[in-house]
């Protein structure tokens, strides 16, 4: 049995920047909401049970936690408009929608893995979000980009950054991660992360053993400079990079078995805002 977990929020995104414009009768922008469609209709295809985890509001617990995280304030106002359409015709087509507003998509998905990891349901996460990769477990929570139509599981996850999925939170506290406007810590890409994250686990673990990075590492001395001046950074860092899995979601695996579409009002829905939606299942 198989959960195809979509992060709505992404794949509005996506469509918005991959699918022509179009609006509806009244002018508003419907572009993003079309190719958003056509992809849950393809996947209603391949799928018994899937679920849409979407921002409603973008803004989370992470804005009060740090001023500079992600916002609503930098996103076109054309696509932010098609955010309530996209959340009604999710549901309108029968599939479990489960829309944050304290919370983000991602903390959602990651409730869904939490609730799920000891069953014997395989989860998909499609998503390209490098957050999301530490939600992956071996063979049994794997990622799949829509976009490169690329699986990625535990190893893949290793190959791409040189850490196990369990590490991203630290990985991203430490280099940053730029589409949530985290700016990391000076001085540490990718490789250096990495090989830090090898030697010492996580954070917490490398600010207790400053003194053999900097005897054992090229550049120690500034290195360990750049982390000792940032360490509170750091922790908050970490704190907004690591998943919640505590978000209210449907426990039971009968509760994002498709449902029938509502034929009626998504017809209505169609010609309301000129969507041509195939109806057919």
């Amino acid at each position: 049995m198989e959960l195809y977990i979509v992060d709505g929020t992404y794949e509005l995104f996506r469509a918005h920047f991959g699918y022509p414009s179009r609006t509806s009768p009244t002018g508003q922008e419907v572009g993003a909401l079309k190719g958003y469609i056509n992809h849950l209709q393809s996947l209603q295809k391949k799928y018994s049970y899937l679920a849409v985890c979407f921002d409603s509001t973008v803004e989370s617990f992470r804005n009060d936690l740090y001023v500079d995280y992600k916002s609503s304030k930098g996103i076109e106002v054309e696509v932010l408009n098609q955010f309530s359409l996209t959340e009604e015709v999710t549901k309108l087509l029968g599939i479990q929608l489960i829309a944050t507003k304290e919370f983000e998509a991602d903390d959602a998905i990651a409730s869904i893995c939490e609730n799920f990891k000891n069953s014997k349901i395989k989860i998909v996460i499609g998503s390209l979000d490098k957050d999301l990769m530490q939600c992956v477990d071996d063979e049994k929570i794997v990622m799949y980009s829509t976009r490169y139509k690329k699986f990625t599981n535990a190893d893949g996850v290793y190959e791409k950054f040189g850490i196990h999925p369990f590490q991203i939170p630290d990985f991203l506290a430490l280099t940053g991660d730029s589409s949530d406007g985290i700016p990391g810590i000076k001085g540490v890409g990718q490789v250096t992360a990495s090989k830090l994250l090898s030697e010492f686990e996580n954070i917490e673990n490398i600010i207790e053993n400053f003194d053999q990075i900097r005897s054992n590492y090229r550049g120690g001395e500034k290195l360990v400079d750049n982390i000792s001046q940032n360490i509170e950074d750091l922790k908050l860092f970490k704190t907004l990079t690591t998943l919640r899995k505590d978000v209210e979601i449907p426990k039971k695996i009968e509760m994002y078995e498709l449902q029938n579409i509502n034929e009626k009002k998504l017809d209505e829905f169609s010609k309301l805002h000129n969507l041509n939606i195939n109806i057919a299942k």
